[in-house]
């Protein structure tokens, strides 16, 4: 798991977010690889970001130092030195890439005060992009830019797929909690599916509390979008 702009603290010394980072031990990801399960290469990108360009919270430099844009696409390109080739890459990030649409309904897209913009990290975008001249990235995952947009326009585009073939999704649905019509808690998780190291299964699911999938929406099967 990689960490968010609210799980950083309002903690300049920095303590806050090391606190967290000690409890998650091996889970924690940030500028960091790993290969999961002997099936996946899973890439982190920033930690705490809260998106817009480019932008290191007082709590991050506080553990990881004054990380200058360009140190943070070299360290993000460092981590893609050590991935197996043979296997699919997986990129997480908390905010998601800039370049992907300035529409408020963008997937990274600016909608809480206009005029609206592409809300994405530049550290980020370039990573992918130079990532993308040596192999293939399958999936980049994210969230911070919740699917409900502000100021009643609607709902977000939560999934996208570049010239280059790699697919992009924004799994914030916000909130992650809501009772059917019932009054059953469903829980709200975003579900990935590999087969033959192909991605081949997307969707937004809700669960019960006995983990039946009461409600799908489909955004990628088999090829198809």
């Amino acid at each position: 798991m990689i960490l968010g702009n609210h799980d950083r603290g309002k903690d300049s010394t920095g303590e806050t977010l090391l606190k967290q980072i000690r409890v998650l031990q091996e889970k924690y990801l940030a500028w960091d690889s790993k290969i999961f399960n002997n099936q996946l290469n899973i890439l982190s990108a920033r930690p705490c970001s809260s998106g817009g360009g480019y932008y290191l919270s007082n709590e991050v430099k506080a553990v990881y130092g004054p990380i200058s844009e360009q140190e943070s696409v070299d360290k993000i390109l460092k981590c893609s030195d050590e991935i197996v080739n043979d296997l699919p890459i997986i990129l997480m990030s908390h905010a998601g890439p800039s370049g992907l649409g300035s529409e408020p309904t963008s997937i990274c897209g600016k909608d809480w005060k206009e005029p609206s913009c592409d809300w994405g990290d530049r550290d980020l975008a370039v990573a992918i992009s130079e990532i993308q001249k040596k192999r293939k990235i399958d999936l980049v995952i994210f969230g911070h830019m919740h699917n409900r947009l502000k100021r009643n326009q609607g709902l977000r585009k939560m999934f996208k797929m570049d010239n280059k073939g790699t697919f992009y999704l924004n799994s914030a649905i916000v909130p992650r909690y809501k009772n059917n019509l019932k009054g059953e808690l469903l829980v709200n998780f975003t579900w990935v599916e590999f087969t033959f190291n192909k991605l081949s299964h997307i969707s937004h699911r809700w669960y019960s509390v006995l983990g039946e999938i009461c409600e799908e929406e489909i955004l990628f099967k088999n090829g198809n979008i």
